[in-house]
């Protein structure tokens, strides 16, 4: 009996994916605790439209990642005034809420999720590499340059 998975189930197969099986198995198992469903052209035509609609949300996603990358490159450095001692080191740290911030006074939108510190907060004066992701693909590196307010 061709059965689709709904849930990725080990041993079987991945979601979405047309499987053989017993009858029985389909029957008692996987139907009713709805993890598949039996492969009928109605539900095959229903899992080609669910997977045409989720690679076009992907696209779009990476498209909109892309503009967004566009205009974060026209931003040359990001300059952030903090308090700081005589050695250098910051009062406190700069975050992704302070670099958030700063981006918003700039004009850029962006979220804190796609900001990409390491090791935390940054805790001295000079310059940083932050990195920014805007989609798994889209990675880009931008120079932080922490000032003291003195």
């Amino acid at each position: 009996m061709k059965i689709i998975l709904l849930d990725s189930i080990l041993g079987l197969g991945k979601k979405s994916q047309i499987i053989e099986v017993k009858p029985g198995y389909a029957r008692n198992f996987l139907i009713p605790k709805n993890k598949g469903i039996i492969a009928t052209k109605k539900n095959l035509h229903i899992l080609k439209q669910k997977f045409l609609e989720k690679k076009s949300k992907l696209l779009d996603l990476l498209n909109k990642a892309k503009l967004r990358l566009k205009k974060f490159n026209y931003i040359d450095k990001i300059i952030i005034k903090a308090k700081a001692g005589k050695t250098g080191k910051l009062f406190g740290s700069i975050g992704k809420n302070d670099i958030l911030k700063k981006l918003q006074e700039i004009g850029f939108e962006i979220t804190k999720k796609e900001i990409k510190l390491p090791k935390g907060g940054l805790k001295k004066i000079g310059e940083h590499n932050i990195t920014f992701q805007f989609h798994e693909k889209i990675l880009v590196k931008k120079i932080i340059n922490i000032i003291n307010t003195e």
